[in-house]
């Protein structure tokens, strides 16, 4: 006996079979990107018209970075959850929207293929299968995944409007479009190309019309207000630098032919989803380079326009589906223009739709009706197996990080994720072998890059990890590399946009090149290097000479040379330059202990030893810093303070300046 309505009962199952593929990915937590564009992102605090002013006027990773990418409808789903529904900081909530979303979208390509394949089985294994797709849980268990569950809803729903426009010649489902493009084209980049979707079925299927035309500019002028208002914003930051290791492909001359080996191993993984990873960063994914693996994988790209004019001979609704997966590939394949990574899955959301939709016709094609619905019950059931374990490595950053080690063994990021995550998960760090060995592992992969293509911040960690085990050498090297690197990028960021531009990113860099050399100068002189020590220290004074650790470092290695004026010189600096009271104990413990236990540098003070500033050593220290404070200070850009220096030493100390 047939149900009454088959396609109700078919809409339950698809949401029962969504629910059990992706029910224990709502256990995961803030995972890799979550934390910088949700928790760390003060516009969701408060759902306030000047938090959604700062939405609109600024890119989606503002204040935390940029990256090139204005996604203000996605950003403000965040603030959704954060401030409106109450979820904070408690991951469940933005899980169960993702989830809610992408249930949404498979409803949607069950409506689809049931318009473009008028049989019920087929649109059912269709949607089935691309809802447990384990490579579409970049997209939905990772929480920032929602940018491409928002576009895919834009594309699908625009069309299924877009379609009822034709058919019915009604202006509402037009209006009903424009709105989806635009929450579409301002949820992510990707969502600009439905105008050339519905252009896709429009030449596919030959229909022709004004509602056509009038389709076309519903879904277009959207785009074009994203587009302009995305200039705008852009406009007041610096161009997106796509760094070397992120995505060699725009840094090299068989960059094309790479993108196209890529383009072959996001259909391999499509196809067989055995091994996945969180990241595929250099040298992960290798090079064109001519060997016999490169022209085997153009083969596959070449024969997929074969393919596609079968398809278009054969069965026009599943070439359009094909085609519409890579028309959403085409701006994040690095064929057209450089995207900010060689390659993703969360790029494959709706190009496994395509997939999935060849295999079911092919299915239901060449086999009956039994065994073809046995074989892709199997199918259906490998796939949400294999998903469900894909959704326990979404679980925490220690999970995802320890499978994409597996996935992605010559990543040199997730090695250093892996190291990091360790590191913070114990504050003792008893694990601080296991720790350098996953960075060690990063920093060897990225050995023979060039300093301008070496990532900083790995190297930086690195020497962290080397001083907590007190491997001086190691630390030292590790820090000469980092402030190699930060310097190369520095340079290259001011040849790209002037100096003029890049002036607040240099201030930042100049201050962590600062840091490095203060942690450099304190390695040397543990190492009993007090000459280099010095030097690193003279480096970091001409960038940050208000920082009080850099007289308290240069008073360390001049005591450990032997040079105990310089030393106390360098505190009196410390002293008069910054303010900070601490200076004159470390003086007085200096006099007390080193320089002059018995002299007159110390008299008795209502809380203990003070200095005596009318004893003639201390006199002597006092004028030697006069000069170099006062013009510190000058350089600085604290002149009314330089004065008041400068005047205090001549009159009450009579220094000769």
């Amino acid at each position: 006996m047939k149900p009454r309505n088959p396609h109700l009962v078919a809409l339950l199952a698809l949401a029962a079979l969504s629910l059990l593929a992706c029910f224990n990915s709502l256990s995961g937590g803030f995972v890799l990107d979550n934390r910088g564009l949700i928790l760390n992102d003060p516009r969701l605090r408060d759902a306030t018209a000047s938090n959604l002013q700062l939405i609109l006027d600024h890119t989606y990773w503002w204040p935390n970075g940029e990256s090139g990418l204005y996604r203000p409808f996605t950003t403000l789903t965040y603030l959704f959850n954060y401030s409106i529904l109450g979820n904070r900081d408690q991951p469940q909530g933005y899980h169960w929207l993702n989830l809610l979303l992408h249930l949404a979208n498979i409803l949607l390509v069950y409506a689809l293929s049931l318009r473009l394949f008028r049989k019920p089985s087929t649109a059912f294994f269709i949607a089935a299968l691309w809802a447990v797709h384990p490579v579409l849980t970049e997209s939905v268990t990772n929480i920032v995944g929602r940018a491409d569950l928002l576009a895919a809803f834009a594309i699908l729903a625009g069309l299924l409007l877009y379609l009822r426009a034709v058919d019915s010649g009604a202006w509402l489902p037009l209006a009903a479009l424009a709105v989806v493009s635009a929450i579409g084209a301002f949820s992510k980049e990707t969502a600009a190309i439905l105008p050339a979707v519905l252009l896709l079925h429009a030449l596919t299927f030959r229909r022709q019309g004004r509602m056509q035309l009038y389709g076309l500019l519903a879904a277009a002028l959207p785009v074009a207000a994203m587009l302009i208002q995305r200039a705008a914003v852009l406009s007041h930051t610096l161009p997106m630098e796509i760094p070397f290791t992120d995505n060699p492909i725009p840094h090299i001359p068989n960059g094309f032919l790479t993108a196209l080996t890529v383009l072959a191993r996001d259909f391999a993984l499509i196809l067989w989803p055995a091994t996945l990873s969180a990241d595929y960063s250099f040298s992960q994914i290798p090079l064109f380079t001519g060997a016999p693996r490169d022209w085997l994988a153009l083969a596959f790209v070449a024969a997929l326009l074969p393919l596609l004019v079968l398809l278009y001979r054969r069965n026009k609704p599943t070439f359009f589906l094909f085609a519409t997966g890579l028309l959403w590939l085409a701006p994040v394949a690095n064929i057209l223009v450089p995207t900010g990574a060689i390659m993703a899955e969360r790029f494959l959301y709706l190009p496994v739709l395509g997939v999935t939709a060849c295999l079911v016709v092919l299915a239901q094609r060449y086999l009956s009706a039994r065994p073809a619905a046995a074989l892709l019950g199997l199918l259906l059931l490998a796939l949400t197996l294999r998903t469900l374990v894909r959704n326990q490595d979404w679980h925490d950053d220690l999970s995802i990080a320890s499978a994409s080690v597996l996935s992605s063994p010559q990543s040199f990021k997730v090695h250093d994720l892996r190291a990091n995550v360790l590191f913070a998960s114990d504050p003792s760090h008893a694990n601080l072998d296991r720790v350098i060995a996953e960075s060690e592992t990063s920093l060897a992969i990225l050995e023979p890059l060039s300093a301008a293509q070496r990532p900083p911040a790995p190297y930086r960690f690195a020497a962290n990890c080397y001083m907590l085990k007190s491997a001086w050498p190691k630390a030292i090297a590790a820090l000469r590399n980092y402030l190699a690197a930060e310097s190369a990028h520095l340079a290259a960021l001011e040849a790209r946009v002037g100096a003029e531009r890049a002036r607040e990113a240099q201030h930042a860099s100049k201050l962590r090149q600062a840091d490095a050399l203060l942690v450099l100068a304190s390695a040397y002189l543990e190492a009993s290097d007090t000459a280099h020590a010095a030097e690193a220290l003279a480096q970091a004074g001409e960038i940050d000479s208000l920082n009080p650790q850099l007289y308290r470092e240069t008073a360390d290695v001049a005591a450990a040379a032997g040079k105990l004026d310089d030393a106390a010189v360098a505190l009196v600096e410390g002293s008069f330059v910054t303010g900070d009271p601490s200076f004159r104990q470390s003086l007085v413990e200096l006099y007390q202990h080193a320089m002059d236990p018995r002299g007159c540098a110390l008299t008795a003070g209502p809380s203990g030893p003070a200095i005596n500033p009318a004893c003639g050593i201390v006199h002597g220290h006092v004028c030697a810093a006069a000069a170099r404070t006062v013009k510190v200070l000058a350089a600085a850009g604290q002149a009314e303070l330089s004065q008041t220096r400068k005047k205090m030493f001549v009159e009450q100390f009579g220094c000769p300046l």
